[in-house]
């Protein structure tokens, strides 16, 4: 064994050198070449720091200064412009730290500031963000106050009736919400505290107390409007017919209709879809005194259309055709009823 040695002495010397030498040579290499990281320009960065959380890489940049600013950035995106902050989190664990680089590796690509938080933040607005960012603010808003309604009471007007006095004026108040967001998207809001801006002005309407007097045979004055609208438009557009024919069961204002299919036809044209008959059960009731152009009256067995000053536009009979008589023609009024107003 010794003899074998002393007799590869030489070779095994050679080898230890020899490894020693490459030992000595990759340390001197990775003294010499550090490895580095990139800008997208192809300046080195030698020690670049990464932006983590829970524990994946989000961006890397130059330094621990830039890194904390980019965080800052972030963060400040998220801040309401018209609120008070009470307070702001990442909620994913946060770390700045020392980016490791291998020597034979492709460098990692270093960003801006700017670009850092441009970068998260577009992230962040997608189904997969980098990071999660509850703010709590308190968030002031402007809403309108509507003015309230007050009556006042007149003999002017039929019992029920109302006509406006003044109109009012809107009024405003500073309402002050609790807001959380996460990533500037609004979760909840709570309302913690309203202060009255400008106060609104009431609207005051005169609100009828004058009986009515006996002038139809149903004193029925319940009811509903159909609509807001001028009742003397639907008057102007059935006096267009008025020589045309009358015709049992027709609706055609040229070719001929009958009492209700006059009344119908008008209605309908003028944006109303009617009934074809009954119309002594809608609207709501009125009294010959306060009968408007528009209101539809009702006698045994026949309709017709108030035109004002005592008149009626209707499609009378086979003999007169559409034509307008006094309000009393027809006979007996059993009752008025108002469609619009």
């Amino acid at each position: 064994m010794v003899e074998l040695y002393n007799r590869h002495k030489g070779i095994l010397t050679a080898v230890i050198i020899a490894f020693a030498f490459v030992i000595a040579a990759g340390i001197a290499f990775n003294v010499l070449v550090k490895p580095y990281a990139v800008y997208a320009d192809g300046t080195k960065v030698e020690d670049p720091y990464m932006i983590s959380a829970d524990g994946k890489e989000v961006v890397l940049v130059k330094d621990k200064e830039t890194a904390e600013k980019v965080v800052r950035g972030v963060m400040k995106n998220y801040i309401p412009e018209d609120g008070v902050i009470d307070s702001i989190k990442i909620e994913e664990e946060m770390k700045i730290e020392n980016k490791p680089l291998f020597v034979g590796v492709k460098p990692p690509v270093v960003m801006t500031a700017k670009d850092a938080v441009e970068t998260i933040i577009a992230s962040n607005e997608t189904d997969d963000p980098l990071m999660h960012i509850t703010t709590e603010a308190k968030v002031d808003i402007e809403e309108v106050v509507k003015p309230e309604v007050v009556y006042e009471k007149t003999d002017e007007l039929f019992e029920g009736n109302t006509e406006l006095k003044s109109r009012g004026e809107d009024g405003s108040k500073i309402v002050t919400n609790e807001v959380t967001m996460v990533n500037g998207e609004e979760e909840s809001a709570e309302p913690v505290k309203e202060k009255i801006k400008e106060k609104p002005v009431d609207t005051v309407m005169y609100l009828g107390t004058k009986e009515r007097p006996k002038d139809t045979a149903w004193a029925d004055y319940s009811g509903s409007l159909l609509g807001s609208d001028n009742g003397m438009r639907m008057v102007e557009y059935g006096l267009q017919f008025v020589g045309n024919p009358y015709k049992y069961g027709g609706t055609s204002l040229t070719n001929g209709a009958d009492c209700s299919g006059f009344i119908h036809s008008v209605y309908r044209n003028c944006g109303y879809n009617v009934p074809r008959m009954g119309f002594y059960k809608m609207g709501k009731g009125v009294c010959l005194a306060e009968a408007k152009p528009g209101d539809v009256v009702y006698y045994p067995g026949h309709y017709a259309m108030y035109m004002g000053d005592g008149k009626i536009v209707h499609a009378y009979n086979s003999r007169a055709g559409i034509t307008t008589s006094s309000v009393h023609a027809p006979g007996k009024i059993l009752t008025i009823r108002r469609f619009v107003d």
